[in-house]
């Protein structure tokens, strides 16, 4: 009998392609704020695209890219696991996973084409389905864009022509296409690739930055931060929470060497509407509007399940109430997706510090106090730059965050939420002022740079002399034109991939 002996690579050396993967997660892990370093998401993806190389198939490519993706989604979001309210602590993990699992498809459908069609029209598969991904997190029935490479760590102005044009979806474009052409140059050394790489480098620079008012019209707002931990403001009642904002406000206003034009509370500021008619009785006495967070039943038919929104209502003296419900919830914290055409999906919901199950609104805010007309954003709509659009497109001149972030501790949430902040304010050439239950509180200026903020967590008011702007970029004239046409070019790529014999 003849024994053949075989020698066995060992695991490591057999699943290599991991390593590299795993240094891309952690460089897109380090490239989003809180992170120092600008610019080092333009690097981060060349260990992974080795990776791909590495691999045989596309089931080992989508291991890869889950190496990358889990280590990346685990660094930039940690704080998510830290919430105040451990069941939706343990949701947030499983959400986790499973973001980081579809954010790794875009290596498995390059590792598919390159198998037909080579190592190039693997790049530009890689770089076009990761497009698609980002317009199916924005759009699609689960979103989340909070991990768009568009809100790395950048140098924003270099971009603020680039931005200001096509809309963020452009600067993610740019990154993928920096690192695609980098990774081409380090691996093939042509001449052609260098040639591509310093026309795309310098690509931005065609953009020039839109030319703001020469002398906007500046108008005193007041932010107040109540400061208290969220788990502690949760449990306050309507009349408590009213008092301790009230006591805040009235301070500041005693002391202010203006008076405001608008008065700003944060996300759900008051749990319910019983203390409205209190409030609308100071609104009067003191004769300045207020903009709130308040939960608010529902208006007409509807699951019973979904009896609330999450809405921001303006108090005017002698005016009718205004209010603006919010479009897009937090998946299962306050709507779970595809839950209307599925509704055994509700057993999913996590009542965390609110409502298990609002009721979406659908349309922006129609605001006017004298010459301001603030567009709201609630919370993470500040991250659909399609939301802020459409407010900037209906007449706002100025845009408005409403958040409460102080559900998850003391993590980099502040730093991320802010960052979309600063894109909204280039793409919509509008001054942001975000105000935060716990923080960051802030004003941002047209050109995304930050003026002013209050430090986060401890009560603070802070009078914001906010620039009102009125002419529209060419990102709200045009709309988000990029994404249909990569969407286009992905499906033209994979039907000559794989229909075309």
């Amino acid at each position: 009998m003849q024994v053949s002996l075989q020698a066995r690579p060992c695991q490591i050396l057999r699943h290599h392609f991991r390593w590299p993967a795993a240094l891309s997660g952690l460089l897109l892990g380090l490239s989003f704020p809180p992170g120092p370093i600008p610019g080092l998401v333009l690097i981060a993806l060349g260990p992974l695209l080795f990776a791909l190389e590495q691999t045989r198939t596309p089931l080992q490519a989508l291991l890869a890219g889950a190496t990358a993706t889990l280590l990346w989604v685990g660094l930039t979001l940690h704080w998510a696991l830290r919430h105040a309210v451990p069941v939706a602590a343990f949701a947030s993990a499983v959400g986790l996973l499973c973001l980081a699992l579809l954010m790794a498809l875009p290596a498995a459908v390059a590792k598919a084409v390159q198998l037909r069609r080579g190592r190039t029209a693997a790049l530009v598969t890689f770089v076009l389905s990761w497009m698609a991904l980002e317009a199916l997190l924005t759009y699609g029935p689960l979103p989340f864009p909070w991990l768009q490479l568009g809100y790395a760590t950048l140098p924003l102005s270099f971009f603020q022509g680039l931005i200001a044009t096509l809309g963020v979806p452009a600067l993610s474009l740019w990154v993928l296409g920096t690192n695609a052409l980098l990774y081409a140059l380090l691996t093939r050394g042509r001449r052609i690739a260098g040639l591509l790489l310093a026309s795309w480098l310098l690509l931005p620079l065609g953009f020039p930055a839109p030319t703001p008012s020469p002398a906007p019209r500046h108008v005193p707002v007041l932010a107040v931060q109540p400061g208290l931990p969220a788990p502690v403001w949760d449990r306050m009642s309507g009349p408590e929470r009213l008092a301790r904002l009230l006591t805040l406000t009235e301070a500041a206003l005693d002391t202010a060497r203006l008076r405001p034009m608008l008065i700003l509370w944060p996300e759900t500021a008051l749990p319910d509407t019983s203390v409205l008619f209190r409030l609308r009785a100071w609104v009067t006495h003191r004769r300045i509007p207020l903009l709130t967070g308040v939960v608010v039943p529902a208006d007409g038919p509807g699951p019973a399940r979904f009896a609330y929104t999450n809405s921001a209502l303006l108090l005017q003296p002698d005016r009718p109430l205004g209010r603006y419900d919010k479009q897009r919830l937090v998946p299962f914290a306050e709507q779970v997706p595809l839950v209307e055409t599925f509704p055994v999906l509700q057993a999913l919901a996590i009542p965390a510090g609110g409502v298990a199950g609002y009721r979406p609104g659908q349309a922006p805010a129609r605001f006017q106090v004298g010459s301001l007309r603030p567009g709201v954003l609630i919370c993470f709509e500040s991250f659909f730059g399609n939301l802020a659009r459409r407010s900037a497109e209906e007449g706002a001149n100025l845009l408005v965050v409403l958040t409460q972030d102080g559900w998850w501790g003391r993590g980099s949430v502040y730093r991320q939420h802010l960052q979309a902040a600063r894109l909204r304010a280039i793409e919509t050439g509008r001054a942001v002022v975000q105000v935060g239950a716990d923080g960051l509180t802030a004003l941002v200026l047209p050109s995304g740079r930050i003026a002013q903020e209050l430090p986060p967590r401890r009560a603070a008011v802070r009078l914001f002399m906010a620039p009102l702007q009125e002419a529209p970029t060419p990102a709200v004239q045009l709309g988000d034109l990029l994404t249909p046409t990569v969407l286009l070019g992905l499906l033209l790529l994979l039907g000559w991939t794989f229909l075309k014999r």
